[in-house]
């Protein structure tokens, strides 16, 4: 098994170009910048591990594993900020002859793999776009604008939006 120092998503497949239809396996740990959605995201510093197989296979190298890591969240309901673990499986194409509008591969350069691309796109790809803190999140008061998970206020709530009010007068 290959494993690579901390911050290291490059990994040498010399050994796989050289024996065709082998396997090697890796486990890698580093950090990935700049991986965020509207309401979930990964902290600068955050370790990022990468297990899995690398197969040589006739169009190039293939990768099958998965990618753990703890990402930050904010509720959608109540706008706490949150954490929670996340475990995507992971199945891509690494090519020597990589053209980048021809699909959706990976490069290989020399005889190196770097997976900070695959991984953050993965990433990205698997952050939650709405997250909640809990299933039953009551989220905020629309008056007084309270945490119903942490106080009950007292307002009473006929499901109109208070903008709307003056439009009852007209009736």
């Amino acid at each position: 098994m290959t494993v690579s120092k901390h911050n290291d998503f490059r990994i040498s497949i010399t050994k796989l170009i050289k024996n065709p239809g082998t396997l090697q396996e890796i486990s890698v740990k580093g950090s990935v910048s700049e991986v965020f959605v509207s309401s979930a995201w990964l902290e600068a510093d955050q370790d990022v591990h990468l297990v899995g197989t690398l197969e040589s296979v006739h169009s190039g190298i293939m990768f099958v594993g998965s990618i753990k890591t703890d990402i930050k969240y904010e509720c959608r309901r109540c706008l706490t900020v949150g954490s929670k673990a996340l475990d995507l499986e992971v199945c891509e194409l690494f090519e020597k002859d990589f053209q980048e509008d021809r699909g959706d591969t990976y490069p290989i350069v020399g005889d190196f793999i770097d997976f900070t691309d695959m991984t953050r796109d993965a990433l990205v790809l698997g952050l939650p776009s709405a997250p909640l803190c809990s299933e039953h999140c009551q989220g905020l008061c629309q008056t007084c604008g309270s945490n119903l998970n942490e106080v009950q206020c007292n307002h009473h709530d006929d499901g109109i939006d208070p903008r709307f009010r003056i439009l009852d007068q007209l009736k």
